[in-house]
């Protein structure tokens, strides 16, 4: 009966007035003292809840006289059917009798029940005495708990249901709120009912608006909590098609469980291809910032053939200035009458020709102009040499380089490199070796095509060697003093010891460490020397041609390479490789920068003015020659046309001055450009590091999606469990549902007497609990005495 305090029954009313009414009926048994009776214990109870006092009507049905032994704790006890007393010696009461219903009362010592009850009164929030109340008018709350009483013995509690009554009269209270009560109506006022299941304690609240209150008493009843509860008349198909729903989810569940589990799968894949692709990005973005530099390298190029324009645009701004003064000259020629009439003739025969040469000197101008625009747009190598190229790579071994289409500025720049690496790799052995390059006469012709009139100038220059002593001198002092402060980036890559010789490993020291040190010294000093000889060739192609064969014996000598067969040999050609290689790739770089130059809007703008005073020059001419034939109007014309003339050089001095200024902006341009490639490099190197977090970030999400997968199959087994423990949840509810309507239905109940444990044979004990009313008294009437009532009479009363 404990486990299920909390199944509420709306049919406890009926059930519990039933078991009232019908516990009056008595069992007919033998005589003696186990003679079957029924307990009606009635309890007046103060009006706070306290008890009063407790007495106890003891009923027996008897089918014929009968010497009756009962137990009780009573004060006192009062026979209510008969005029025989009653025989009482401690707590036995002993009597005679007669046949039918016999009714005796005893007054119990105790003032314990099974339940302990407190009744509080509030009026307008302040707490106050029921007595108090009386005709009182305001905002009414009664509060009534109900609990246990550890002082009696718990099976009344755990087993009884108790049933409270409190009645409103409505005539004099309004705005009744009374929750969880079943609410009927009696006469002009409300009855409020509340049950009180087996085992549990309440609390009530009751609140109203009163005007005069008055109340009748609270009442409580108590009996056996005892239900015919038919298991048939339940339905539970409701309650199967929710737990079908339940079933039906936990089916979902599960597979979404695995589903998700699949989809967690997936994410971790992707997350491997993710931290893949972050690795790839990182190693494109390194890729990306290592041509940054590249291209910060080829802008520094530029800045140096800017510098050049600009100073050839000064020089040519200076030409117009001495022509403008020409010009001024000119125009001051006819000033006066000998200088217009000396030259009045002249200019009228040679009017045609200048108009002739003005016409031509605008077409040059205009071909000038788009020659230099068109510049930037040619390739700078003839087909013949793109040929030599592509023979040289082959010879070589450069597999980038596979036909013409094929040579450009990034593949020279890995010939010559590849090219470098080869003259380092002799310089770093000891004797010439055999000649990588067998087709001499190809290599030859690189340079001599490129530099043919560097080569004319060193064949005139070659009959004044004694002469130029003292200049080749200080070129070879220069070219070691460039030696001394090579950086680190012209060294070669190598930095291992070169190879002994034959003649030096055959010398004999007096000890291994004096002969080891010895070679040492000797090989570095023939390593200086190569090296120093590689120097000097390059630097000394800059300056003229070295083909000739005293220049390459200046290089071997130098080199210390006196075991070559002759001066053709394998490092001489592949220096002028490497020098032609080098020459054909500035000048696709030369042609890339003069481009760039070129298609600045102020030097468009600049040759737009070109073209336009040359423009005006040539219609200034053309003007002069009409003039020229009429003698008389010519000198006025001739002179109009000098000014004309002089006012177009002004232009045109204007006009290269501008450019001079526009070629010094492209100069502070491009010097923009190379401040602008630097942040570049450096944002590439902040693009570098956060790619770097990326790939780690992506490394620690595919961690985490490791962990989800794990996570999810845990989930996976938990749903799995779920659906397996809903399986048969049907018939755990019918099981559990059978079990509460067994404890309800108080079969497992042995009613107990409350006045001794020594009356084994009780039927029915119940409880009758009221409270005083509170009325509010007559003015003016005097207390009648009311005679007292019959045992009948007071019974009857508690269903009235």
């Amino acid at each position: 009966m404990k486990k299920y305090r909390n199944l509420a029954v709306k049919s406890t009313a009926c059930i519990l007035s039933a078991a009232m009414l019908f516990g009056s009926g008595f069992s007919a048994v033998a005589a003696g003292s186990d003679i079957p009776k029924d307990e009606n214990v009635y309890v007046n109870l103060n009006q706070d809840g306290s008890v009063d006092g407790i007495y106890v009507v003891n009923a027996f049905r008897l089918e014929k006289e009968t010497d009756i032994v009962d137990y009780g704790k009573y004060d006192s006890v009062k026979n209510l059917t008969t005029d025989e007393e009653l025989t009482k010696k401690g707590d036995t009461i002993t009597t005679t009798a007669p046949t039918g219903n016999f009714f005796y009362q005893g007054n119990l010592k105790t003032k314990e029940m099974p339940w302990e009850i407190t009744i509080h009164y509030y009026l307008d929030g302040k707490e106050m005495q029921a007595d108090e109340l009386a005709g009182k008018n305001g905002s009414l709350k009664i509060t009534i708990h109900v609990g246990k009483n550890d002082s009696v013995d718990e099976e009344f509690f755990e087993n009884y249901l108790l049933q409270a009554t409190v009645t409103m009269n409505m005539d004099n209270c309004s705005s009744l709120k009374a929750a969880g009560a079943t609410v009927g109506n009696k006469g002009t006022s409300k009855q409020l009912v509340y049950n009180i299941m087996a085992g549990q304690e309440k609390d009530i609240v009751i609140t109203a608006d009163v005007l005069d209150f008055e109340m009748d008493p609270i009442s409580f009843q108590g009996v056996p909590m005892s239900f015919d509860l038919d298991r048939d008349t339940l339905s539970m198909d409701s309650l199967y098609d929710k737990t079908g729903e339940i079933k039906d989810a936990a089916n979902e569940f599960s597979d979404g469980a695995a589903e998700l589990s699949d989809g967690a799968g997936a994410l971790k894949d992707g997350a491997a291809d993710l931290k893949d692709g972050a690795n790839s990005l990182k190693e494109g973005i390194e890729s990306y910032a290592d041509g940054a530099y590249s291209l910060g390298d080829g802008v520094d190029t530029l800045k140096d053939g800017t510098d050049d324009l600009a100073d050839g645009a000064s020089e040519l701004a200076d030409g117009i200035s001495s022509l403008k003064e020409g010009v001024d000259k000119l125009a001051g020629g006819y000033n006066g009458d000998e200088g217009a009439a000396a030259g009045a003739k002249k200019l009228a025969e040679g009017a045609d020709k200048l108009k002739s040469g003005a016409g031509k000197l605008s077409d040059g101008v205009n071909s000038l102009v788009g020659m230099m625009q068109g510049i930037g747009k040619t390739d700078p190598l003839t087909q013949e040499k793109k040929e030599e190229l592509v023979g040289l790579a082959q010879k070589v071994g450069y597999i980038e380089i596979t036909d013409t289409n094929s040579v450009n500025a990034i593949t020279l720049s890995g010939l010559s490199k590849y090219l470098q690496a080869q003259i380092i790799g002799i310089l770093s052995s000891q004797g010439g070796g055999n000649a990588i390059l067998e087709d001499k006469d190809s290599l030859k012709r690189l340079p001599e095509e490129q530099g043919k009139k560097d080569i004319q100038d060193t064949e005139e220059t070659e009959t004044a060697d004694e002469t130029d002593a003292s200049e080749e001198t200080e070129e070879t002092e220069e070219t070691e003093e460039t030696e001394e402060t090579m950086t680190a980036e012209e060294e070669p890559e190598s930095t291992e010891e070169p190879p002994k010789s034959a003649e030096d490993s055959g010398k004999e020291s007096n000890s291994e460490e004096d002969q080891g040190e010895a070679d040492a010294a000797v090989s570095n000093v023939k390593y200086e020397k190569r090296y120093n000889a590689y120097t000097l060739a390059t630097l000394d192609y800059q300056r003229k041609n070295w083909n000739d064969d005293r220049t390459k014996v200046m290089i071997i000598q130098a080199a210390d390479l006196g075991t070559l067969p002759n001066p053709g040999d394998a490092l001489v050609e592949l220096l002028v490789a490497k020098a032609g290689v080098d020459q054909a790739l500035g000048s696709y770089l030369a042609i890339g920068g003069i481009q760039g130059k070129l298609d600045d809007p102020t030097v468009q703008a600049q040759f737009k003015q070109l073209t336009e005073g040359a423009s005006a020059l040539k219609d200034g001419v053309a003007s002069l020659a009409d003039g020229a034939g009429s003698l008389a109007d010519g000198i006025s014309q001739l002179a109009d046309g000098t000014n004309q003339l002089q006012s177009g050089v002004s232009e045109l001095n204007d006009g290269g001055w501008e450019l001079a200024d526009g070629t010094k902006d492209l100069q502070s341009g491009v010097s923009d450009l190379a401040d602008g490639v630097k942040e570049l490099t450096d944002a590439s190197d902040d693009l570098k590091d956060g790619s770097g977090q990326l790939a780690d970030g992506t490394g620690d999400l595919f961690d985490g999606t490791s962990d989800l997968l794990d996570g999810v199959g845990e989930l996976k087994d938990g749903t799995d469990e779920f659906k397996e423990k809903t399986s048969d949840i049907d018939e755990k509810i019918d099981e559990e549902v059978n079990n509460v309507i067994t404890n309800f239905s108080g079969s497992d109940f042995t009613p107990l007497s409350f006045v001794s444990d020594k009356n084994t044979n009780v039927n029915l004990v119940q409880f009758i609990m009221k409270t005083e009313g509170i009325k509010i008294p007559e003015k003016g009437k005097t207390e009648t005495v009311e005679e007292p009532l019959t045992f009948w009479q007071r019974l009857l009363n508690l269903f009235r």
